[in-house]
């Protein structure tokens, strides 16, 4: 959880490595666009984990004592201590209750990863997008080691990319995501993936049967291969799922189809190609009964009249309140529902906007001065950095305090909404990564709030602040000046960076910038020296690289 130098090359990790540190991203806080609604027991929940204890999924606790966690890809049982913030789950509920019967894990890709862009990965083959719902984990069994221990990789800035090709290939980063599949229509340009959790873990032993996965979009078919993304699936020595039953490889999958590909061996890299031992067609629903109740979070990919698409399923948006705005293209939302008569759709009652594509985002590290209650039920109002930030049942919520967090059940440290006054108190550490977005009426809502061991800086990430007016100074010792998010900022010239062909030293308003320094009194001071625990670098309009991610270089 560091910032590499911003001297020199401007070849900085900026606060990804600060603000990103270990980051359960944007599961939350999001603008509700129709009523409020009492939670209801739902038949099944789809979403990314927020927090523990039981198991919280797009911001309502289920119970997970008589729970069964299966491996989708192998339909091996799991262990509770396997799941994380972050992680892409499908609830099937006990009957009438909100119980979990099962739960399944379905990551979109395994394998390593290819290629790093500003806001992209490739992993076997797909566009990964990142943004500020990303978190980010480490699993390697060096992190905990006393012999040459390895730093943890909380940002896209510890993650390598495959160098050379063939024989000659030296690996990128192993990694799982999870996230949601834009699955039709995607945005033309944006990612197959909207991921929601990048992990990093050691390459799995020899046993593993599915150590290689793709899980997309079909979008050609030949006579014994399939297309999904940028990579060719060779089913030639394949067994192939659908339904459930077996089926014969060369008619399993059409274009359109969402299907999921595995191998126990690694492609020749940079994948582009893979001989599979399995793959199996899959529902856009985990659940197809008409009429079951149903609650789904992920990426809204287009809108018509009165209908969207997420994660590829049609959502009649007909019967939800009248006045319900539709949501834009790139939202993450919520819908509540039922399964529609067809059992491939579904008729939405309640929508909510958990992460707006438009909406201004902020990262804010520093330590908690004070937590009260809100004014509205199960939520509360987080004091960080002389900011007022809004904390409920959808925010994401983890504690990586301390080094071994990853190898600790979750279920035994539960860092949920229903502790969260209490937890924080008893912490060792009042260090907190708080992840914002702002809603119409300018309050930050927090998308997620992670505990990080103790640190004596601050930090601040989003756009400056037109108002006051920035003050550039181009001589060391009288500082430029302007704000954050209402934050003062002091910052000596000779600390502050620019990714573009601007002065160097100077800001602009609404540049996307990262702040690294002291904090007291609601201003941080930047001095001249540039270290990991001070500086500035500005990174440019946020329209150059979308202002929805923590940047790293």
């Amino acid at each position: 959880m560091r910032m590499a130098s911003i001297g020199g090359s401007v070849a900085a990790c900026a606060i990804v490595a600060v603000l990103a540190a270990a980051l359960t991203a944007c599961g939350g806080g999001g603008a509700s666009t129709a009523a409020s609604v009492p939670v209801q027991p739902q038949a099944l929940s789809s979403g990314a984990i927020t927090a523990f204890g039981s198991v919280f999924v797009g911001g309502v606790e289920y119970s997970t004592a008589k729970a069964g966690v299966v491996d989708d890809d192998s339909g091996a049982a799991l262990g509770s201590s396997g799941l994380e913030v972050g992680q892409v789950v499908d609830v099937v509920h006990a009957a009438g209750s909100n119980e979990a019967a099962e739960l399944h894990v379905d990551p979109l890709a395994r394998g390593y990863v290819d290629a790093i862009g500003s806001a992209t990965l490739t992993v076997m083959g797909q566009t990964v997008g990142l943004t500020s719902a990303t978190a980010f984990s480490d699993h390697r069994a060096c992190v905990t080691a006393t012999t040459n221990p390895c730093a943890a990789v909380t940002s896209i800035a510890g993650l390598s990319a495959t160098s050379g090709a063939g024989a000659t290939a030296v690996p990128g980063s192993y990694v799982t995501v999870d996230g949601y599949l834009y699955a039709a229509a995607a945005p033309a340009g944006s990612a197959a993936i909207v991921a929601t959790l990048v992990s990093v873990r050691d390459l799995p032993g020899s046993g593993a049967v599915a150590s290689f996965k793709v899980e997309g979009l079909v979008s050609a078919v030949g006579a014994s291969t399939i297309t999904i993304g940028g990579l060719t699936v060779d089913l030639a020595s394949a067994t192939c799922r659908v339904g459930g039953a077996a089926s014969a490889c060369a008619s399993a999958f059409s274009v359109g189809n969402i299907v999921s590909a595995w191998a126990a061996t690694a492609p020749s890299l940079p994948a582009a190609s893979i001989s599979a031992s399995g793959a199996r067609r899959r529902s856009s629903l985990a659940l197809e009964t008409p009429g079951a109740a149903v609650d789904l979070v992920g990426a809204v990919s287009s809108v018509g009249t009165a209908s969207f698409v997420v994660r590829g399923v049609n959502v009649d948006a007909s019967a939800l309140p009248a006045g319900t705005a539709l949501p834009a293209i790139g939202d993450i939302v919520k819908v509540v529902g039922t399964i529609g008569s067809t059992g491939a759709s579904v008729v939405a009652t309640s929508l909510t906007i958990v992460h707006a594509a438009s909406s201004r985002n902020y990262t804010f590290e520093g330590n908690a001065t004070g937590v009260a209650v809100g004014s509205a039920s199960g939520t509360y109002v987080l004091t960080l950095l002389g900011e007022s930030i809004t904390v409920n049942a959808s925010t994401r919520l983890a504690d990586r305090s301390s080094k071994a967090w990853g190898l600790h059940d979750p279920a035994s440290n539960p860092f949920n909404i229903t502790t969260f006054q209490a937890y924080l108190a008893a912490s060792a550490s009042q260090t907190l990564v708080v992840q914002t977005q702002t809603d119409a009426g300018g309050q930050q809502l927090a998308q997620a709030v992670t505990i990080v061991p103790a640190l004596a800086f601050a930090a601040v990430q989003g756009p400056v602040d037109a108002t006051p007016a920035v003050v550039n100074s181009g001589v060391t010792g009288t500082p430029t000046t302007f704000a954050v998010a209402g934050i003062a900022i002091s910052a000596d010239p000779a600390a502050i960076a620019s990714k573009g062909a601007r002065t160097f030293g100077s800001v602009a308003a609404g540049d996307e910038v990262v702040v690294v320094g002291s904090y007291a009194a609601g201003k941080i001071t930047v001095g001249a020296a540039r270290s990991v625990t001070n500086g500035v670098l500005d990174l440019g309009s946020p329209s150059q690289h979308g202002g929805d991610m923590p940047w790293s270089f």
